[in-house]
């Protein structure tokens, strides 16, 4: 379930966490999501986008993340939220609890609920851009298939590294001028490398959506620090010697015209999508 969101256990605000925000790893289907009341957001043709007043971040959610969103009163645990979905829908109860309790870390990952807060911070204002000249900080970050990559290794070629997530709508929106450029990217030697937050199941799931043939990190413990502080999508042109190439992208509208100056194509017609730049959700 993506958010391009017994007894029944005490409120959050009574819990353990009041005191104390939890990371969304810590998640567990006893959690009770409370969202943050600077959060609003409407739904339109199943789809819904959410605004946090506070940082004026969007994000977007599809009909998934939705019917997960709405269902968030305060008091319900992930495991109800999760039975209740499974009788409306008609749906196997253990998936539907595994895919709640994605969109639920997924709504913590994004600051939208009370009480968690990712080791991270995604969002909001680049922290310690690089400039163009720098050094690509030293990172190692296993693939969908669990084989390590190292800055280290990928020295040598240019590389086009993308802040991602398999629940961002913005990236997805952008998937296919990734797919569209490739030709060109390739014969300009250009290697697309996506680091990405999410399961390598989920980012599989975006990758075969588009047909995108990109090389895809996992963060997890361990995450590329040039990345910290910043949304999605996003990303950095590397030379060969593993210095930055050009000037930070940001958002669904400078990465595309990025993607366009790796490939040789800038210059030509602008692309359509809009101006969006979203915490991973």
């Amino acid at each position: 379930m993506a958010v391009e969101e017994e007894a029944a256990p005490a409120a959050h605000g009574e819990t353990e966490h009041e005191h104390q925000d939890i990371s969304p790893e810590d998640i567990d289907e006893t959690f009770v999501p409370v969202p943050r009341e600077d959060v609003s957001g409407i739904s339109l043709d199943g789809e819904g986008v959410v605004l946090v007043e506070d940082t004026w971040s969007v994000h977007w959610m599809n009909q998934a993340g939705v019917a997960v969103w709405e269902s968030l009163d305060g008091l319900t645990s992930v495991k109800q939220i999760a039975a209740q979905l499974s009788e409306t829908f008609h749906a196997d109860p253990a998936t539907l609890l595994t895919d709640v309790l994605e969109a639920v870390r997924g709504f913590g990952s994004a600051f939208l609920l009370e009480g968690v807060a990712p080791k991270r911070a995604f969002g909001g204002a680049p922290v310690d851009k690089l400039e163009v000249g720098a050094e690509i900080p030293a990172f190692e970050l296993p693939d969908l298939d669990g084989q390590v990559v190292t800055m280290e290794s990928l020295r040598g070629e240019q590389v086009l590294l993308v802040n991602w997530s398999p629940t961002c709508g913005f990236c997805k929106k952008i998937a296919p001028d990734f797919v569209e450029m490739d030709p060109a990217l390739r014969e300009r030697g250009v290697r697309p490398v996506f680091i990405a937050i999410g399961s390598a199941e989920a980012n599989r799931e975006v990758l075969d959506e588009f047909g995108l043939e990109v090389t895809m990190l996992l963060e997890g413990e361990e995450q590329a620090e040039f990345f910290a502080g910043m949304g999605t999508p996003a990303a950095y042109l590397v030379d060969e010697n593993g210095m930055v190439a050009a000037e930070l992208a940001l958002g669904a509208n400078e990465v595309p015209e990025l993607l366009k100056s790796a490939a040789g194509l800038s210059g030509e017609e602008e692309s359509d999508i809009q101006v969006a730049y979203v915490r991973r959700l």
